[in-house]
């Protein structure tokens, strides 16, 4: 299992609007690189491709309010992953958001995938920054 974390990516909005915001998959192409295409949703499940390697699905498994947002590969995916988002309130328009992405691959596909995963895990805080005005 390899682990891509961002921590402590400071939001200027209340856990509420943030939880909302990413508890409906229709919100979560805004965070996604361009690169990503074939975007289909329900709101608690999607499917994309990447453009140039594969097709991925994903499904919201848990939601607790406030707290953290656990979604789950579904479906026939290359590798098997979950992702999580974690919500933390630091005042009434202000919370802390941590990104962990856990993937399961093997050596060769670590060595490949890495650098990768990690620009993805880096981009979704850096667009979740940007969404809600973070420092």
């Amino acid at each position: 299992m390899a682990k891509f974390e961002k921590h402590n990516i400071a939001l200027n909005s209340s856990c509420k609007e943030v939880f909302d915001f990413m508890s409906d998959f229709r919100n979560f192409e805004r965070l996604l690189p361009d690169q990503i295409k074939n975007w289909k949703t329900d709101g608690d499940s999607c499917s994309f491709t990447i453009e140039g390697l594969a097709e991925l699905s994903m499904k919201i498994k848990d939601r607790y309010p406030c707290s953290n947002i656990h979604i789950e590969s579904e479906g026939n995916n290359p590798v098997s992953y979950s992702l999580d988002f974690y919500f933390r309130k630091k005042g009434e328009n202000n919370c802390d958001a941590d990104i962990v992405f856990d993937v399961e691959l093997n050596p060769f596909l670590r060595t490949v995938a890495s650098n990768p995963l990690r620009n993805f895990v880096d981009m979704m805080a850096e667009k979740l920054k940007e969404l809600f005005q973070g420092d």
